[in-house]
């Protein structure tokens, strides 16, 4: 946590939400906003309005950000395991055909929100059949419920996914 104009601001993957991450996911990879617009819709999506930093000195407003932006690097285990709504659910390290038909449409068809959506993908409920998981009510249900999350629970799975589909295209590119 890092504090904003006397507000304690998420900074940290084990301190943002799923769904907050998704917020600065999306406004950092904003190709229309400038580097102060997106760090005020940042801080605007986190509690302190955009108005607030009016008449803020801008070597403040700097400072703010490279606070904002100072993370250190910390290795996030893999969580395999998680309840939601009172059910177990379980993921691996395992990215099936099918998993990732659904993966690439999500990510052609949705940009924005996208990181609940693929975990809900991974974690299965122990006591559902397959084709239970993949109903599309239940994948919306269980990212809304994943959305609430800490986004630290995202990283090896968004690692695992990058380097698999880097694989891929490596394979691809070799047969051609």
């Amino acid at each position: 946590m890092i504090t904003i104009l006397g507000r304690d601001i998420p900074n940290h993957l084990d301190e943002l939400t799923v769904e907050q991450f998704e917020v600065i996911t999306e406004l950092s990879n904003n190709k229309e906003l400038d580097a102060v617009d997106k760090h005020l819709q940042i801080f605007a999506s986190l509690g302190v309005a955009e108005s607030e930093f009016y008449d803020v000195d801008v070597a403040d407003f700097i400072e703010y950000t490279n606070q904002f932006n100072t993370i250190p690097e910390i290795e996030y285990p893999t969580i395999s395991q998680i309840e939601l709504a009172g059910y177990s659910y379980t993921a691996e390290m395992k990215l099936t055909v099918r998993d990732t038909k659904l993966i690439e449409k999500i990510a052609i068809h949705k940009p924005k929100g996208y990181i609940s959506d693929v975990l809900a993908i991974f974690f299965k409920r122990d006591d559902l059949t397959s084709t239970e998981h993949y109903a599309d009510a239940h994948l919306k249900l269980k990212a809304k419920l994943i959305k609430e999350l800490k986004a630290n629970i995202a990283i090896p799975y968004l690692l695992f996914i990058t380097n698999k589909l880097a694989k891929q295209v490596d394979a691809v590119e070799t047969v051609e």
